[in-house]
Order: structure tokens, then C-alpha cells, then sequence
């Protein structure tokens, strides 16, 4: 398979995804983009740079914040707000690409990797026409339809480690083609897709079953992957779906004795505030876990909700009585104003299996016009 083919294709199909595509309601931080692609148009080679904002907004009840932002080529180069976005709030992307030597047509993708309960992956698309001279330009091509997949992820929240579970989402052939489906390829061992048609008529649609085994996987909390969908179809011979899951401990119902003979695990403080700094600069703190149980504590992940903090700790089991220090790294980076960082515990405690512990820092705001008519 062409990998600069499929990679173009799963670009089309993204950029082209129908709106109102929407995974169902719950509760946390939601991201929205405002637009999802923007055309450059012809552009002349000697601007040397086409930039564009996509602007975003936390539609959800808690904070948002950006992990990461990967794009399909090195000649797109991205930046993107590195804050916590809270509830209502907006945030941007940029896409930055370079004009020199490529003359030519481009479509680029942007990936937008985040913890937002709705859509943890986005993909944001360029695309223009680099030109020595600029031409009058020509009408926007019309879409004559697409292969969707409703919802674009699906989501298993929670998979407990006990058992599989099952979820569906319906393919529809948009497209004027008759389509013929070939066999999934490299899904993840703990995955099943059930119900994946082999042909689809135009406008037919289908009914597809995913089926995740928690026992399976060796990891705990968030967990995604894209599963790749080919077929003959002339627009789209290259889709694909996502699958979220969040991998939780399953813990039965519990007697008071059984719970009291049950892993306990205990901080010695939830929240370090780091006092004031400037930006850039970076923190060495430390938190003590403690088992306060009377069986052994397993520490399944200690996972910081920002690549800007590093944790390191000697090791994921403590016996009863048993503590360790685990040590915290906080580089503020281009952090503004009051940053708060969220570290992620997930244990065999059944009392609070899941909990959070924060670093704060308190950093200079971002500067501020002197007058309503000055510029920033």
C-alpha cells in the first residue's frame, strides 16, 4: 500500500466529515472547532509562509487542555495554545506552511491530540495552490459525497479489566459508487469488528459492531486508536474510525470488613502550590505515597494530564505500611497567569481507585493593552 496515498485519502476523509457527527453526551471537556479546513487558494511561492488560525472552543464543563498537535509533513509546522482552556473558553491551532520550493497543489493535515470526552483526536486540513504567479481563482470543488462512519469514534467509557464489552456504529456509502470493502487489517488483539459490510450501495447503510476485551489490555485510563478501512470506491479508497476506551478496575460489591482489609492509598498532600515565577522556569517537587491498607497497593498509572510535567517513582507496588516518594518535574514553558497542573492516579484502592493531585504555579499574565484603542 502507498503510504503518501493513503495518507492523502484518510485526509480527504476527514476534512470532508459531515457535520453534527457528534459522539454522544457526557460529562467533561468538549473541543469545537469553528471551521476544520481552510483553502488557501493560489498563493505565491515568494510569501514563503501560509499561516491560518483555527479557533476552538471548550464546549464542555471541565478544563481542556491540548497534549499534542502532529501534522502529515514537515513542511507544516504547527503552534497551538499550551493553557488549560476552562469551560467556555477558546484556544487556537495554527498551521504554518512553507511556500518555497513547492510549487504545486498541497493538502496537509493537522492532528489535534487531546482530553476532550467528545472528540480526543481531531484532524484539521490546508490546502492551496503555490504558485510563481497568482491566476484567478478558480470555484471551490463541491464534495459529491463521502463514506461516514456515525459516530467517527467510538467510545468505551468505562471498559472494565474484567470482561469484553460491545458498541456499534453505522457506515453509510454517500458516494455515487458501489463499493466493495476489503478485510480489516492490523487491528489490536483485544479488538473485534463484527458486521463489517462487503458491499455497500449508494446511500446504503450498515450496522457495525466493535468488541473490546478489557482483559486484554495491559494498561490503565485513556487508550485510542485509528482502525483503517480500504476499498474500491474512486473517492475514498481510504477511510477510516477511531476507538476510544478508558480501562478501569473492576471491583465487586464490598462488605465494611472487606473493604478495611482492602488497599488504601494515602498522600501527604493533594496540592503543591509552587509560589510565584517567571515563565520558563522549571520545578523539582515531590509527592509521598503512602498504603495505608492491609493488602498490597498497585499503582497501575501516575499519569501528568500535560507533557510539560515528568514523574518519576522507583516502583508501582507498596506493601501495607509501605511508602515511596514520587518525584515531580513542572517546565513552565510559555505558560501566563495561574497554571495548574493535574497528575492522574489510578490504584487497586476500591475506596477511591481513581483521584488527582495538582501542582500550581503562578506566573506573570500575559501583557495587556494600555488603552482600548492601543494595540496589543
Amino acid at each position: 500500500m502507498n503510504k503518501s496515498i493513503f495518507t492523502l485519502a484518510v485526509i480527504a476523509f476527514f476534512a470532508g466529515r459531515a457535520e453534527g457527527q457528534m459522539t454522544p453526551k457526557s460529562d467533561g471537556p468538549k473541543i469545537e472547532f469553528a471551521e476544520k479546513q481552510h483553502n488557501f487558494g493560489d498563493i505565491r511561492e515568494d510569501i514563503k509562509f501560509a499561516t491560518h488560525r483555527f479557533m476552538f472552543k471548550n464546549v464542555g464543563n471541565r478544563d481542556l487542555f491540548i497534549n499534542t498537535v502532529q501534522t502529515s509533513c514537515g513542511c507544516t509546522t504547527p503552534d497551538w495554545t499550551r493553557d488549560t482552556v476552562k469551560p467556555g473558553e477558546s484556544g487556537f491551532v495554527d498551521a504554518k506552511y512553507e511556500t518555497v520550493g513547492r510549487i504545486g497543489s498541497f493538502q496537509k493535515t493537522i492532528t489535534v491530540y487531546s482530553n476532550a470526552v467528545n472528540f480526543p483526536f481531531v484532524h484539521l486540513d490546508i490546502l492551496g495552490n503555490v504558485q510563481k504567479d497568482v491566476v484567478q481563482k478558480e470555484p471551490e470543488f463541491t464534495s459529491p459525497g463521502q463514506i461516514t462512519f456515525l459516530p467517527p469514534t467510538v467510545n468505551f467509557k468505562p471498559l472494565f479489566d474484567h470482561k469484553s464489552d460491545t458498541h456499534t456504529f453505522r457506515i453509510t456509502n454517500g458516494t455515487p459508487y458501489t463499493t466493495q470493502f476489503s478485510a480489516l487489517e492490523n487491528l489490536p488483539p483485544f479488538c473485534q469488528v463484527i458486521g463489517m459490510p462487503q458491499t455497500l450501495e449508494p446511500n446504503e447503510s450498515a450496522k457495525v459492531k466493535v468488541v473490546l476485551d478489557g482483559r486484554k489490555i495491559s494498561t490503565y485510563g485513556f487508550g485510542a486508536f485509528e482502525v483503517a478501512v480500504t476499498s474500491d470506491n474512486a473517492l475514498y479508497p481510504y477511510t477510516g474510525f477511531y476507538v476510544a476506551y478508558e480501562r478501569k478496575q473492576f471491583f465487586p460489591k464490598m462488605t465494611a470488613k472487606e473493604l478495611a482489609k482492602a488497599a488504601k492509598l494515602t498522600t501527604d498532600k493533594t496540592v503543591i502550590d509552587l509560589g510565584s515565577a517567571e515563565s520558563g522556569e522549571i520545578f523539582n517537587t515531590q509527592f509521598t505515597f503512602t498504603n495505608a491498607g492491609k493488602s498490597e497497593l498497585k499503582l497501575h498509572e501516575i499519569t501528568p494530564q500535560c507533557p510539560c510535567v515528568k514523574v518519576d517513582y522507583p516502583k508501582n507496588t507498596l506493601k501495607p505500611g509501605e511508602s515511596m516518594v514520587v518525584k515531580m518535574r513542572f517546565d513552565t514553558g510559555i505558560k501566563h497567569g495561574k497554571s495548574t497542573q493535574t497528575i492522574s492516579i489510578i490504584s487497586n484502592d476500591p475506596a477511591q481507585p481513581e483521584r488527582n493531585i495538582y501542582l500550581v504555579a503562578h506566573l506573570p499574565e500575559r501583557d495587556k493593552p494600555k488603552c482600548a484603542t492601543c494595540p496589543r
